[in-house]
């Protein structure tokens, strides 16, 4: 981890993406403030108030013993990028098929803006007992191995220094003996490296390029004793039509993101502007923003635009294109890589339901609806503090026309969906449009016997993808429930809605929540949800 440069003149930019980058490269445990701050050469104070805000923004949590670790926002975030940017789609599609192909391990590489660094953005290992093996999200370097020279052979070796470290007796030690290996490779049209950067290891790569500026390389990989010279060509050839496919593809997606909305950085301080640039990306992968989008969405003048947009492209979260615009940068992509997706739903909102839970010492449910078989299933159930609770079975399957959990799904669902299941079942359309225009369902009985459901719809980009429910004895709920416990699940329901939300579409206010008003593209990024 490189330390934070005290004498370099910062807007903080650099210390807010030193503090993610710390808490994404420890996974498994987390960080204290202290030992935070001793890592990165920080003062603790100003650790300790970067983790607060980001914190808030949910972009780090803390676990039970207090540590900071990778906070559901960021999961959220990088799983909506790996869903969206071609290079994770199409790229691990066409891995794939290069490592059936070959028999190979198939990587990508991407640059990080450090010209001695690139990173693994995605792999595919072929069904063998001895394989190459090197997991998305690893830093590489660029003058060992076929991964990083590929790059090299397409950016150049401007800002390499002159004498390079060695990882292996095979490595080459010095940019002019790069300069000269990277001329003879172009009579290949690819790189070989044989134990360059790992000893037992040989590889082909070739070189991409996306948005005319981000450099990316293709490479076959395999145990030393399994190489073949005699493959170079045929391996060469395969990679290079890859390459050419990839960056077609890459264009298209370019082409199709114009005129996207832009959500707005919710305050002026230089983390919800950074958080706001991030899911901008995330949401568009593929966007190409003007100066004056970037005004719009950070609510600055050009001066200060232009100072930031700097200052993100100098830590790797935007890349200028030679059209002038702005793009995703490699650091997110390394973020994304590292976070990988497909991220359990109930983990995410785990917090939530417990907050709830122990907010009204009530059981609390997660509901979760399936778009495609049109059923919903407990996905996770939190029970309650209070001597009678009741415990529902996570896995089990609830109806969408009987109790509160399944009325608040079955309200927002498409006009026509909800009005022929309704009428199946005898719900009446009167109590649909009462739950649209309250934001919550109540029910008695109707599924667990002497009980109240009180229950609120969620939302992904606009999408309903559940209800957040508690459940109450009947004698704790004397007709109608209390305002204050409607509003707590209402509440807790629009902060999951808010969490799991990547495109823009406007949320509910605590009172809304008609299908109609949020309107954006459905996206499964969720594993449990699917």
């Amino acid at each position: 981890m490189a330390q934070l440069d005290q004498s370099a003149q910062r807007d903080g930019s650099k210390e807010v993406v030193a503090v993610l980058e710390a808490v994404i490269g420890r996974t498994g445990y987390g960080w204290g403030v202290r030992e935070l701050a001793e890592e990165l050469n920080a003062s603790r104070s100003t650790v300790n108030r970067i983790l607060s805000r980001l914190v808030e923004e949910r972009l780090v949590s803390r676990d039970v013993s207090g540590a900071y670790i990778i906070g559901p926002r960021l999961k959220v975030l990088s799983a909506a990028l790996q869903e969206g940017h071609p290079l994770f789609v199409e790229g691990t599609r066409i891995l794939a098929r290069l490592s059936r192909a070959s028999g190979a391990t198939a990587l990508m590489a991407v640059e990080t803006g450090n010209p001695e660094q690139c990173f693994v953005l995605a792999s595919v290992e072929p069904d063998a007992p001895v394989r190459y093996t090197l997991p998305p999200g690893t830093n590489l370097p660029t003058h060992a191995g076929a991964l990083g020279l590929a790059i090299l052979t397409r950016r150049g070796t401007a800002g390499l220094p002159e004498e390079l470290k060695k990882y292996t007796e095979a490595s080459m030690d010095s940019r002019t003996r790069i300069e000269n290996a990277l001329q003879s490779y172009s009579t290949v049209g690819a790189v070989v490296s044989i134990g360059q950067h790992i000893p037992d290891a040989a590889g082909i790569g070739v070189p991409f390029t996306v948005n005319d500026r981000l450099f990316g390389s293709l490479s076959l990989s395999r145990p030393r004793n399994e190489f073949k010279e005699s493959d170079i060509e045929a391996g060469a050839a395969l990679l290079s039509q890859a390459a050419r496919e990839l960056e077609s593809l890459t264009e298209r997606a370019g082409s199709r993101n114009k005129g996207q909305v832009l959500p707005e950085a919710e305050s002026s301080a230089l983390i919800q502007r950074i958080t706001a640039i991030i899911t901008a990306f995330c949401s568009e992968p593929m966007a190409e923003l003007s100066l004056q989008d970037l005004s719009g969405l950070w609510g600055t003048r050009s001066v200060a635009t232009r100072r930031l947009a700097e200052s993100a492209r100098e830590v790797g979260l935007m890349t200028t294109l030679d059209n002038g615009a702005w793009t995703a940068g490699p650091t997110l992509l390394r973020w994304s890589a590292s976070l990988g997706s497909g991220h359990d739903l109930p983990q995410l909102v785990d917090e939530d339901l417990r907050g709830l839970s122990g907010q009204t010492g009530e059981t609390t449910t997660l509901a979760l609806y399936d778009t495609d078989t049109e059923v919903a299933h407990i996905g996770r159930t939190i029970a309650g503090a209070r001597n009678v609770r009741y415990v529902l079975e996570e896995g089990e399957k609830i109806p969408l026309t009987a109790g509160a959990a399944g009325k608040a799904i079955l309200a927002h669902l498409p006009e026509h969906l909800s009005a022929r299941i309704g009428k199946e079942a005898g719900v009446s359309e009167q109590e649909l449009e009462l739950i649209r225009s309250q934001g919550w369902a109540a029910t008695d009985s109707e599924r667990v016997p002497d009980a109240h459901g009180i229950a609120a719809p969620f939302f992904v980009n606009g999408i309903i993808r559940g209800s957040v429910t508690v459940t109450v004895p009947n004698h704790r709920v004397a007709g109608t429930p209390p305002t204050e416990l409607t509003s707590a699940v209402v509440s807790t329901a629009h902060r999951l809605s808010r969490l799991l939300t990547v495109k823009s579409a406007r949320l509910p206010a605590d009172h809304e929540g008609k299908p109609g008003e949020l309107e954006s593209e459905p996206d499964a990024v969720f594993a449990a949800a699917q």
